[in-house]
């Protein structure tokens, strides 16, 4: 019995690494890009590397998590990239409509910022609005289907 609550200490450390992983993943990303984000400037290689890194950590995140097989972490990654498809979303409808959503602003700066590096290769924000929501809804199947797995 004793080896079964180390196994399942080592499990809970794992658990919770790509969670503080995923979450500084975020921050980091954020922090990053935030200038020119905010600013609406031109995107820039860094940008650019920061969304490449952004995405590959997150492919890394998930890939480490499935095999944990923890239905919480899945959930939560699930309603991360809801709340990231639903952002992106909003901003694609911003663009094209002009509405005012101003409550979604510290939403849209915690959760898109990260990926304004697409700029670097699209002319408009609707562009970037649209490979974002689809990024994030590829994602998004990814972890429902492994919840989905996840006994």
């Amino acid at each position: 019995m004793l080896h079964m609550k180390g196994v399942h200490k080592i499990m809970n450390s794992k658990v919770t690494t790509v969670i503080i992983l995923s979450i500084l993943t975020v921050i980091i990303g954020m922090a990053l890009n935030f200038q020119e984000f905010l600013m609406g400037s031109p995107a820039t290689v860094k940008n650019l590397i920061v969304t490449f890194a952004y995405i590959s950590m997150w492919i890394l995140i998930i890939t480490r998590s499935t095999k944990f097989k923890n239905r919480g972490v899945m959930k939560y990654y699930s309603i991360f990239w809801i709340l990231t498809l639903f952002l992106s979303i909003l901003t694609g409808y911003v663009n094209i409509t002009g509405a005012q959503v101003d409550w979604a602003i510290p939403f849209a700066i915690l959760l898109l910022g990260q990926w304004y590096g697409i700029n670097f290769f699209v002319g408009s924000f609707l562009t970037a609005s649209i490979i974002t929501a689809f990024i994030s809804l590829v994602m998004l199947t990814i972890t429902v289907i492994s919840l989905k797995r996840i006994k």
